[in-house]
């Protein structure tokens, strides 16, 4: 089949790493891309896979573009339009339907809206899509089980939603001891001390605060440690970051690395990962991401975080300090011992069984050829 996928933009979030993993790793059908925006991180990325790409640098109200849209849909004539992001789920979903696809299905990322968060337009397009979600799309696939009762409430059509959570590749995600001595070279850890990481570009929602309080708290009892914090926008020019950190008295204990696509490196370097959010997640791709590589996580329960560390790690409420410092000591008091070992490769253990690129790929062509059919069927 031809599937055409649009999204929202390419840069640097999950769910264009997941249809970036779908456009490498399935086979089985030709897959094309539309961003309603300009080029990004991916754009050069499903280019180098061999993936048509194209890119309409896309205004909200653009009304010509959007009938540049249907003509680019009508013209590709796809077996399947697959939306990814609630913006390409409104324009996505109307433009396939203008181009006369009946064969639509949406992505839903999110796993709840914050009112006092969230733009006004999004808000917006989440009560407008729920209205439609009975009209334009067969199927729509959620990411996480939380994000699937908070549609529901919302009033998203409920016999459409079906689960479908990430998928990792393992033969690339692995306990890799080699990676591990590169990146402690990198960071220049000499001593043993316990190395906690949280990978997370600097955003509200990702509440590094919360994680500095904990580790303030953790070093108020002379607990020893070193933290690195990775992502976009996490370095020395980032004044506001480094003043809390400078406030906090952590700054001979935290180290600033910004973004590193390496995540294999990253993850098999960290003795725990941290994910501090206190909002907005769906499926955090770091969590599983970390496991994969054999590193236990600590997290805020957020999204479906509980769902994917669930016994291997530890769960906390969001934007409590208290608690998480509670669970960061009793980590670093575990590490070394032959129970940590152990939890190392049960992390591991549960990414391989249930979160699988295969087991993926499976759920997502199982959905498209059952939308695929019954049009046929209909028709």
């Amino acid at each position: 089949m031809k599937i055409l996928h649009i999204i929202t933009g390419l840069g640097d979030g999950g769910a264009e790493l997941t249809l970036y993993k779908i456009c490498k790793y399935d086979s089985s059908n030709r897959h094309i891309v539309i961003s309603l925006k300009d080029k990004g991180k991916y754009f050069s990325l499903l280019s180098k896979l061999g993936i048509e790409v194209y890119c309409l640098n896309m205004s909200f109200f653009s009304i010509y573009k959007l009938f540049f849209l249907v003509k680019k849909i009508k013209n590709l004539k796809p077996n399947v339009v697959q939306t990814w992001l609630a913006h390409a789920d409104f324009l996505g979903g109307i433009a396939a339907r203008l181009a006369g696809i009946k064969n639509i299905v949406w992505n839903v990322r999110y796993s709840n809206i914050e009112i006092a968060k969230s733009k006004i337009s999004t808000i917006l397009i989440i009560k407008i899509l729920s209205r439609l979600s009975y009209f334009i799309p067969i199927s729509i696939i959620i990411v996480s089980k939380r994000a699937k009762k908070f549609y529901e409430k919302k009033g998203y059509d409920k016999k459409k939603l079906k689960f479908i959570p990430n998928g990792y590749d393992l033969s690339i995600l692995k306990i890799n001891k080699t990676q591990r001595k590169f990146f402690n070279k990198k960071i220049n850890l000499k001593k043993k001390i316990p190395l906690i990481g949280n990978v997370a570009r600097y955003n509200p929602q990702k509440d590094h605060l919360n994680l500095l309080n904990a580790l303030s708290i953790i070093r108020s009892k002379n607990i020893n440690f070193f933290c690195v914090l990775v992502g976009s926008n996490i370095n020395q020019n980032n004044v506001d970051l480094v003043s809390k950190i400078k406030k906090l008295n952590l700054s001979n204990h935290i180290k600033l690395l910004g973004r590193n696509d390496n995540i294999l490196q990253v993850m098999n370097g960290l003795d725990l990962h941290v994910l501090s959010s206190c909002y907005g997640e769906g499926f955090p791709n770091v969590l599983a991401e970390s496991m994969a590589c054999g590193t236990p996580c600590i997290t805020t329960d957020v999204g479906d975080s509980a769902f994917i560390v669930g016994k291997t790690g530890w769960i906390v409420p969001p934007k409590n300090p208290t608690r998480l410092s509670d669970a960061i000591e009793k980590a670093i008091n575990e590490i070394s011992s032959s129970r940590w070992k152990k939890r190392c490769v049960e992390a591991r253990i549960k990414i391989k069984e249930k979160f699988s690129i295969n087991k993926m790929l499976k759920s997502y062509n199982r959905v498209w050829f059952n939308v695929y059919k019954q049009n046929l069927k209909s028709n």
